[in-house]
């Protein structure tokens, strides 16, 4: 007989769990139902699927009613609310999933499964800068098909080699081309643009290990905006590698290669900064 290791399986079995466990993991329907029905957690596809199911359970449930919960399990972590930042185990490696469940108030990404805290609220700079850039944005992409999308917005990404679902970013901009990744949730996939402003406390996140990050998720164009130094450093995806254009300062017009049209005049995005 098998040992039933997750009593809130069977309790919480409904119709569909196991074709909702695939569309959130893209883990195939037998290894999902060998998963659940045998409760099978040896391989890491089929923990995945338990764990998801588990999720899916909870939220399908009151969330007053404990009759299963077993409160040793550390599988039921997983789908529980965490209020404060402080209660993660910064260690540990995270899922877009549990990423949905934190109600805390710290800004955070998810890069590869390790959470990454993000600056407090943008600073002044930041915000006289993003609201000058997403003007420019959105007047060239007003008539236009792709999709045009502000912070606070989750981009999924699919990092080669890395986890599904292990990387959640927050670029100051976005813009994606293929409308289908775009969800009720964010983006799922890859955008054609991503922009991001630096701000002091995030220079080296935004330079370098995003910058690999979108190098090697196959980002087009990845746009930083220096508010310090005044200037917009554009890179182009050539053969899988970031190839960056002349710096952009002031008196010059910031533009990449995939819209050449899509103009930023850079005296004007940093026009509204106080003098120093």
């Amino acid at each position: 007989m098998v040992k039933r290791k997750y009593p809130e399986l069977e309790a919480g079995m409904f119709h569909g769990l196991h074709k909702a466990v695939q569309e959130r993991t893209g883990i195939s329907l037998p290894v999902i139902h060998q998963a659940l029905t045998e409760q099978d957690d040896r391989s890491a596809k089929k923990l995945l699927a338990i764990r998801t199911a588990l999720e899916i359970i909870r939220e399908r449930s009151d969330l007053n009613d404990k009759e299963y919960v077993d409160s040793d399990s550390d599988l039921l972590t997983v789908g529980e609310p965490v209020a404060e930042y402080a209660m993660l185990d910064l260690d540990r490696l995270y899922t877009y999933w549990d990423y949905l469940k934190w109600s805390f108030l710290d800004r955070v990404e998810l890069i590869k499964g390790k959470v990454v805290k993000m600056c407090p609220a943008p600073s002044r700079n930041h915000q006289l800068v993003v609201r000058v850039v997403n003007r420019y944005f959105d007047q060239f992409f007003l008539h236009k098909s792709c999709g045009l999308f502000y912070a606070p917005f989750d981009v999924r990404l699919p990092v080669p080699g890395a986890k599904k679902d292990s990387t959640v970013v927050q670029p100051d901009l976005t813009v994606i081309c293929d409308l289908s990744k775009v969800d009720e949730r964010g983006c799922f996939g890859v955008p054609d643009i991503l922009v991001e402003i630096v701000s002091p406390g995030n220079s080296r996140h935004d330079m370098n290990v995003k910058f690999k990050l979108y190098e090697a998720c196959g980002v087009k164009e990845y746009w930083i905006i220096q508010p310090q130094e005044r200037s917009v450093l554009i890179y182009v995806l050539e053969n899988k590698k970031y190839i960056g254009l002349a710096p952009f300062t002031e008196g010059t017009d910031a533009a990449g290669l995939l819209f050449p049209d899509l103009r930023l005049p850079v005296d004007t995005v940093f026009a509204y900064l106080p003098k120093e």
